[in-house]
């Protein structure tokens, strides 16, 4: 069965349009959306597993050496939380002395592990529209805070012999 010349135009028409929609997909379409924040890159989705590796690690490390939380697990989730309510609104409405507070409340390793880790990653707003990707509460804190408040926490932390320095 012979293919005629009319189907042999919309077979090359097809394999064209796909080869186009697939190569725009790669060189536009997946770029833009990594540049919106709406996707992640290869390199962010590798650092986030990295990231979660490393902390569960560290997780292990701390209470193999007896190491625990000074307050309870629901009592972090919601200093994560109250952290997250203070600097989530960058152009607008932050609270950045009470968020400063609330990272000071931590009193060992474990408890910045476990305070990293609820935090996880959320979105932060600029007058209520959704800038870059989600980011971890390290990232939280160096983007909002300045040098000299980072150098306060960073000293309460030395203070209390704690490693984690932001």
């Amino acid at each position: 069965m012979a293919i005629s010349e009319t189907n042999k135009k919309l077979l090359t028409n097809t394999i064209i349009a796909v080869i186009v929609v697939v190569a725009a997909n790669k060189i536009v379409i997946k770029p833009l959306l990594q540049f919106l924040g709406i996707r992640k890159s290869d390199a962010e989705i590798a650092k986030e597993k990295s990231d979660a590796e490393n902390i569960n690690e560290i997780e292990k490390n701390l209470n193999a050496k007896g190491l625990v939380l000074s307050k309870s697990k629901a009592e972090w989730d919601q200093i994560a939380d109250a952290i997250y309510n203070d600097l989530r609104y960058s152009g607008l409405d932050d609270n950045k002395a009470d968020a400063g507070y609330q990272i000071a409340r931590v009193q060992n390793d474990a408890d910045v592990i476990y305070l990293i880790k609820s935090f996880g990653k959320r979105q932060e707003y600029f007058f209520f529209l959704p800038t870059g990707s989600p980011k971890g509460l390290t990232e939280f804190i160096t983007s909002n805070l300045t040098r000299d408040n980072i150098n306060l926490i960073n000293n309460n932390y030395k203070s209390k012999g704690i490693k984690f320095r932001f």
